[in-house]
């Protein structure tokens, strides 16, 4: 199974080019600009509407059977994901006064050598969020059909819903507008989105968890896989684990504010 869940959509900033794997020449923003308040000061990001709403709340949601090999089967699977991730989240965000709005999910069975506005190059890519368009797209890969781990398909989808959470809240917009001083503030800042969404896909299977009848060792298993992500942009091990396990315990997007946390959480 490919361990890069796709965190990304257009490749325009650096946080969706890094968390891809590469850093292609010529789509990286300029690594300069005026020296940067720090910590971040932005209320957008620091101190969100969407922080105030409490846990997410349980949400009934049926797992359909995935049969290895089978594109059909994982599109009936993840199609009954979004629908629970909307009702979840919808409700989340009208809790805290921010208006929802509908994700598109589509799917190929290769990285499109386009999409968003942007080139890709073909690899080990499963998921992508384009947030001027509000789609989802999911490469059924090979590799993905052969092992499709049931939580792991709702935890891409979950991520890819979670950047989509970010940009309807204006956390995305917040997030890319930042000043930093030099490569390694640009580089904390992107962890700290990239863990924000970590920890947002927890508190969303948290969300569904009873209704999904899992074991413990469930999460564990998934959370191997998570940390396999790991990266300069996206965190490390010890980063990943922490945050998606505040999501994962709390259920609470309150928990992810990682804009606020001290560096020594987003290494």
């Amino acid at each position: 199974m490919t361990l890069l869940c796709g965190l990304t959509s257009s490749s325009v900033k650096l946080a969706k080019i890094a968390l891809a794997g590469t850093v292609a020449l010529g789509l990286v923003p300029a690594l300069t600009g005026t020296a940067a308040a720090h910590p971040v000061k932005s209320r957008t990001l620091t101190d969100n509407r969407l922080y105030g709403a409490g846990p997410l709340p349980a949400t009934a949601c049926r797992e359909r059977p995935v049969k290895k090999g089978d594109a059909r089967s994982v599109k009936v699977y993840l199609n009954e994901a979004l629908r629970c991730l909307t009702r979840t989240w919808g409700t989340e965000l009208r809790r805290a006064n921010l208006k929802p709005s509908p994700v598109k999910l589509t799917y190929a069975t290769e990285v499109p050598a386009k999409y968003c506005g942007d080139k890709w190059r073909k690899g080990d890519w499963d998921g992508f969020y384009c947030e001027t368009s509000h789609t989802i797209l999911i490469v059924l890969s090979k590799d993905l059909l052969q092992q499709p781990g049931d939580l792991y398909l709702f935890n891409l989808l979950a991520t890819s819903y979670g950047e989509h959470v970010q940009n309807v809240t204006g956390m995305y917009r917040a997030y890319y507008k930042l000043d930093y001083r030099n490569k390694a503030e640009l580089a904390e800042q992107t962890r700290r989105y990239s863990l924000q969404n970590t920890c947002f896909a927890a508190a969303s299977l948290r969300s569904v968890w009873k209704s999904f009848r899992r074991d413990p060792e469930d999460w564990d298993d998934l959370l191997f896989y998570v940390r396999g992500w790991a990266g300069t942009y996206v965190g490390n091990r010890k980063s990943i684990t922490y945050w998606a396990n505040e999501g994962f315990k709390s259920g609470d997007p309150r928990a992810c504010n990682t804009w606020t946390a001290p560096s020594s959480k987003v290494t």
